[in-house]
């Protein structure tokens, strides 16, 4: 998937080279979807701190290259923006730790935003067109996400947490494999009017996002599921 944007990603310089902020972007990503994807709610007070972290951290690295995108030749401020977010994402993890339920809407949110981008990328130019309409249909899955996580609790943050992990697991794969599919998130929020051109290998980043995202649900069901009962003849 090709993005015709001049802000460049993290991982890449324009020439095709493998950055410093993007290594570290990529690792940071791959560990943190990892846990995510297998790992969320066996343990949920750290998927809770992740959430946190990772909406602050998100927010505030899109807010930087949107105010102001630093060239190729800015290594140093391509990682104080990445150290900054990290910053503020840790200080926002810690906060929603005090209040569960922001925390696992959280979780349901970025479900929810995650599911919404797998399925806008899955078509050259985005399966919707229009820019309103692409965010119209972002919020409405990142409101239906809110509200299962809220009501539903354990199966759709298990849903959630799987779908984000592995979303963010493919990105942080993608700073390296460079196969275009690190840029769905930057072209359906900060680019209005981007073309997009879906290619296989973005495709077949799709469909291991939505395989790897299978599998953890599975695997998180299977390691939060309730012990049966021994029986103890008499």
């Amino acid at each position: 998937m090709q993005v015709t944007t001049s802000d460049g990603g993290l991982a890449l310089a324009h020439n095709g080279a493998l950055v410093a902020s993007g290594i570290v972007a990529g690792v940071v990503l791959i560990v943190v979807g990892f846990f995510f994807n297998y790992f969320g709610y066996r343990l949920l007070k750290l998927l809770i701190f992740l959430a946190g972290f990772s909406a602050v951290f998100g927010l505030v690295l899109y807010a930087e290259y949107k105010i102001r995108a630093p060239l190729d030749t800015e290594r140093a401020r391509q990682l104080w923006y990445l150290g900054i977010a990290a910053a503020l994402g840790a200080l926002g993890g810690a906060c929603v730790l005090f209040a569960y339920k922001v925390g696992v809407a959280l979780v349901g949110a970025l479900g929810g935003f995650a599911l919404a981008t797998w399925i806008l990328a899955m078509q050259t130019h985005g399966v919707i067109h229009s820019d309103v309409g692409r965010a119209l249909f972002i919020a409405a899955l990142v409101v239906a996400g809110i509200v299962a996580a809220l009501f539903i609790q354990r199966p759709a943050v298990i849903v959630a947490s799987a779908v984000w992990g592995s979303y963010v697991l493919f990105v942080g794969i993608d700073c390296f494999a460079r196969t275009g599919f690190q840029y769905t998130a930057l072209a359906f929020l900060s680019t209005p009017g981007a073309v997009y051109e879906t290619t296989p290998k973005v495709y077949a980043m799709i469909a291991c996002m939505a395989l790897s995202a299978l599998l953890g649900i599975v695997a998180q069901f299977r390691l939060t599921r309730k012990p049966k009962a021994s029986f103890i003849p008499l």
